[in-house]
């Protein structure tokens, strides 16, 4: 992993100040200082494999379920990991439970809260060959009575994670429920309305590697939810693009493509033509493809991206494990 991606890792999960966490909480979570985290970071890698970050792209709001006005969607989220024998285990450095106060958006509107510069990063996947899944319970609900105190529900879910022993859990459900039912009851979420909240299930494979370098969606009537997996020692990123009406970027990657590399690109707002590719919009916003020779030698150089209106894209290329991490 490149030394700035270490960095902004060991940043993120060591940060204090992140939603719900008290110095108190953190203490008892055993929070470990950036240098340490770099450390153990540095150490967990291997030669040609490295971590995988899960993060939150954004969130398309179907049905706000508001009859008058726009709704107030909050969101949270907990990560656990799966053993190949199906136990459970939890760790500062595989993520907390994170989360968002609610933001004021209408049905068929894009939730604007989410930084493309700075997703949420809502799990982070060492490479141990013992473990078999990611299991992320993935919450978003319109607040319907007074507004959510999301900092101090995740901080209630965060107090009983410290609670738990560090060794594994029967199953994901034994981690998830109880921290679950802390945030909910915070909350007062049956008072609320629920938009989704569900188990997102990210499986190794020995090919897949949990989806490593392509945009994954959760869909129901209610809302889409996009997610990014960054393989951490391999993904390369451009942008985000900041689009206007008839503006054209290029979008360009620091090494050429190779064949067996993987491209994912992500637009959020005002529909977004790609050349060679085509258009982008609120019903397909993203796309993934596996690159073969004549594919990777024709994009090596760039490709255009134009807007139609007020638009951001981001695009990621994972290299194929064969090839040396940059």
């Amino acid at each position: 992993m490149s030394s700035s991606r270490i960095d902004h890792l060991a940043r993120l999960l060591s940060d204090r100040s992140r939603i719900g966490l008290t110095p108190e909480i953190a203490d008892r979570l055993k929070l470990r200082p950036e240098d340490a985290l770099r450390g153990q970071l540095l150490s967990e890698e291997e030669e040609d494999r490295g971590h995988f970050g899960v993060y939150l792209l954004g969130a398309y709001v179907v049905d706000d379920t508001d009859v008058w006005g726009d709704g107030e969607i909050y969101w949270w989220s907990i990560p656990t990991l799966v053993e190949r024998g199906g136990k459970a285990t939890w760790s500062t450095t595989s993520g907390l439970p994170t989360g968002a106060a609610p933001h004021k958006v209408g049905s068929l509107e894009w939730m604007t809260n989410f930084s493309l510069a700075e997703p949420p990063l809502l799990a982070l996947i060492p490479p141990f060959d013992e473990l078999q899944s990611a299991v992320i319970r993935l919450a978003f609900y319109d607040d319907d009575g007074a507004l959510a105190d999301v900092p101090k529900a995740i901080g209630e879910g965060l107090s009983m994670l410290s609670g738990f022993s560090r060794e594994p859990q029967p199953g994901p459900d034994q981690i998830i429920l109880p921290i679950r039912e802390a945030i909910f009851k915070s909350l007062k979420a049956e008072e609320d309305d629920i938009l989704i909240d569900q188990d997102v299930i990210l499986r190794r494979g020995e090919a897949s590697r949990y989806g490593a370098g392509l945009i994954g969606s959760v869909i129901n009537s209610m809302v889409r939810i996009y997610y990014f997996v960054r393989d951490e020692q391999r993904t390369q990123q451009a942008g985000p693009f900041v689009l206007h009406k008839g503006q054209i970027e290029t979008v360009r990657f620091p090494t050429p493509l190779a064949a067996g590399g993987k491209l994912a690109v992500f637009s959020r707002g005002a529909e977004v033509n790609i050349s060679s590719f085509g258009n982008l919009g609120t019903d397909t916003p993203f796309l993934n493809r596996a690159l073969d020779a004549s594919q990777a030698r024709s994009l090596s150089e760039g490709f255009n991206i134009n807007g139609t209106g007020p638009a951001k894209v981001i695009a990621f290329y994972t290299p194929p494990a064969e090839l040396p991490a940059t």
